[in-house]
Parts: C-alpha cells; sequence; structure tokens
C-alpha cells in the first residue's frame, strides 16, 4: 500500500493497473449521500480514527488538515492521515466515512504491509467493518450496495485477526 496524496496519484504513483478497485470504490462511496461534506470537527475526527485503530490493536497515526487542493489521505509508512479541511461546494474530508476510508488504508497497511492493494478485497473489508461499527449504515445495505457496484472485499473481523 504506497498510499500517496492524490496531487501524486496523479503523476503515476497510484496506476489503476496496481489497484483496479480504486474508481469503482470511489464512485460506490459517491452514491451515499453526505460522504463527501464536513459534518464534523479535526478533533472528532482524530477521535474516530483513534477508536479504529484501538478496535484492530494498532497505534493511532498523527491526524492533521490541509487545504482544498487535496483529497484527504495517508502515508501509513509515516504514521500520518490528513483530511481536506473544506473544498468546493461545501464538500470535505471531515466526516466519519472519510476518517475510516482513511483509517481503514492505516490499519491495512498496518497488518498486511505492501501485500494487498490500495483500494481492494482487504482494504475494503477492514473498511466496511469499521462503517459498520461506526453505525454509519447497516451492514446488510453496505454490502449490497458495495456488491451492487461491483466491488469484491475479504471479511477483515478485527477479533478473527487476533485469533490467528
Amino acid at each position: 500500500m504506497r498510499k500517496t496524496p492524490r496531487k501524486a496519484a496523479r503523476g503515476g504513483a497510484c496506476r489503476d493497473d496496481r489497484d483496479p478497485q480504486r474508481l469503482s470504490a470511489y464512485a460506490w462511496e459517491d452514491t451515499w449521500p453526505l460522504w463527501h461534506v464536513n459534518t464534523h470537527t479535526l478533533a472528532e475526527c482524530r477521535f474516530i480514527i483513534r477508536v479504529a485503530c484501538k478496535r484492530y490493536g494498532i497505534a493511532p497515526p498523527a491526524v492533521r488538515q490541509h487545504g482544498v487542493r487535496s483529497l484527504s489521505w495517508c502515508i501509513a509508512e509515516e504514521d500520518c492521515i490528513s483530511l481536506q479541511a473544506a473544498g468546493p461546494r461545501g464538500r470535505g474530508g471531515k466526516n466519519v466515512p472519510t476518517a475510516l476510508h482513511e483509517a481503514a488504508h492505516y490499519i491495512a497497511f498496518k497488518l498486511f504491509g505492501y501485500r494487498i492493494q490500495d483500494h481492494g478485497p482487504t482494504w475494503l473489508g477492514v473498511y466496511l467493518w469499521l462503517l459498520a461499527a461506526a453505525r454509519v449504515a447497516p451492514r446488510v445495505a453496505l454490502n449490497a450496495s458495495a456488491r451492487a457496484a461491483g466491488l469484491k472485499w475479504r471479511e477483515i473481523h478485527p477479533c478473527k485477526l487476533r485469533a490467528v
């Protein structure tokens, strides 16, 4: 998982052949209302990410915010997540789904390293579990919508990971 800020990704660091579910995952997220609108403070997002990491037994990263020009991102190797402060038309990255999206990148990297795709089945399994645990939407609705979007995931429940 070489998650890079979107600006760097445009230069080729995050090619679709290495991350084939990336665009489908983003399109799936876009079907859910308010998933890209600032609804929380930075402190609340830090708390959400801290709880998500604790559920998987991982020390949380530093969480900050940045300006409008780049979407939210995670650089797991540097223990850093940055959320978009504000974007055009009221959009932004300070909300539960975006915080959990980036937390899922961080958690998946800490658990599996470079062996997985950034938006692949392992990452999506972590993300779906976190979304359901945070009660963003019922698990059945998350699974059905992800399936309808053609996404594939691997169930990644934190208790099952600890048993292995």
